[in-house]
């Protein structure tokens, strides 16, 4: 007899395809089936999981939600739940610090399903590679073939990767930021925006991966989370190929992390199904196979190294492997989606306002004390 649970995750074939590609290889292995719904790529970043996590069992979620969905006793963790050696399975087997980024207070709240992190991608008929330094992204913007999405919260995110490679990570204190380090981070952005498309400041990374792999005007694409099933055959007219985030030192570091993770609602009304298909989600088993096929961008390793997965996809894995190893984890603090919304507006506004100033720095730098609640 299977079991079926109700799940809710984000409305993208990276997503929904990923999960709903692996019900049957779960209800094979444990008898176990999930009906998933889905919710925009806007309410994956912005909703709070108080808003929805009664109704649901799983819930693919964003790790800097972890805290408010905590406090709101809206998840279980996975200590009580799974054992010892399957939570240490996953955590040696984690994408860069993917398994890590869901856990707080001491407990994970949800196991890496899925990973990402600002990377960049090109189409391999119009170019050979992607550019190094961001001195690089400057002369190719030029050029009028370079897209950058920078609607608010992706402004935010570039913004958080810049302050990361310069040395100057967003910090879990009232301090926040740098405020020198800010400024100067802003004005090269603003020099950058002027140089992209207009369209690009209402522009999310699945925008842009839409215009070039469906058009011809654009060859690059810089600051986009990745999503491998744009390197799928017959996912759309072209493929993409991607590669490393631009940095200023050639490294590819600081690179603001992404993904998902699988969590249990404290509502499901069969915690030890929920859990036993949570982690399968998470393991190779499925990861590698029928997850990634289906253009899942797996948070395990293994996945990562497949050499299947590879061939699907240009090597969209080990292309990107060495930005995810050394991205930048948000802070898991209690308010910290309030902080990043509200910060990625003023950011944006600036942006398109043309009107960057240290008064606007001193008003991102007030934003972790009026919106931290620990």
């Amino acid at each position: 007899m299977t079991t079926q649970l109700k799940g809710m995750t984000w409305d993208h074939p990276r997503g929904l395809d990923s999960v709903v590609n692996s019900n049957d290889l779960l209800q094979e292995r444990c008898g176990i089936s999930v009906n998933w719904d889905a919710r925009s790529l806007l309410a994956f970043g912005d909703q709070h999981i108080s808003e929805f996590y009664e109704d649901y069992d799983l819930m693919i979620i964003d790790h800097p939600h972890i805290p408010d969905a905590v406090h709101a006793k809206a998840v279980i963790a996975f200590e009580d739940v799974a054992t010892k050696e399957q939570l240490e399975l996953l955590e040696r087997t984690s994408v860069g610090q993917s398994h890590a980024s869901y856990k707080y207070q001491g407990k994970h709240w949800a196991l890496a399903i899925d990973t990402a992190a600002q990377v960049s991608a090109y189409r391999p008929d119009k170019a050979d590679s992607s550019p190094v330094f961001w001195s690089d992204v400057i002369d190719l913007a030029r050029t009028g073939k370079l897209l950058w999405p920078h609607k608010p919260v992706d402004a935010f995110s570039t913004f958080a990767t810049l302050m990361a490679q310069k040395g100057a990570p967003l910090t879990a204190t009232k301090t926040f930021i740098d405020q020198k380090v800010a400024l100067e981070v802003l004005e090269f952005m603003l020099e950058l925006s002027a140089l992209v498309p207009d369209f690009c400041a209402t522009s999310n990374p699945i925008d842009i991966a839409e215009r070039l792999s469906g058009g011809e005007d654009y060859s690059h694409g810089i600051c986009m989370y990745g999503y491998s099933n744009y390197s799928h055959t017959g996912f759309r007219q072209h493929r993409l190929v991607y590669e490393d985030v631009p940095s200023f030192d050639g490294q590819a570091s600081g690179s603001q992390l992404g993904g998902a993770g699988v969590a249990i609602s404290s509502k499901s009304k069969n915690v030890e199904a929920a859990a036993t298909a949570a982690i399968l989600l998470s393991l190779p088993e499925i990861q590698a196979t029928t997850y990634g096929a289906a253009g899942g961008q797996p948070g395990n390793l293994v996945a990562w190294k497949n050499g299947s997965l590879n061939d699907l996809t240009l090597n969209f894995f080990r292309n990107t492997l060495r930005t995810l190893e050394r991205a930048w984890v948000r802070p898991r603090v209690l308010g910290w989606p309030d902080v990043q919304y509200q910060s990625s507006l003023v950011i944006h506004n600036a942006l398109t306002s043309r009107k960057v100033s240290a008064s606007v720095v001193s008003e991102i730098a007030s934003m972790y004390e009026r919106y931290v609640k620990e």
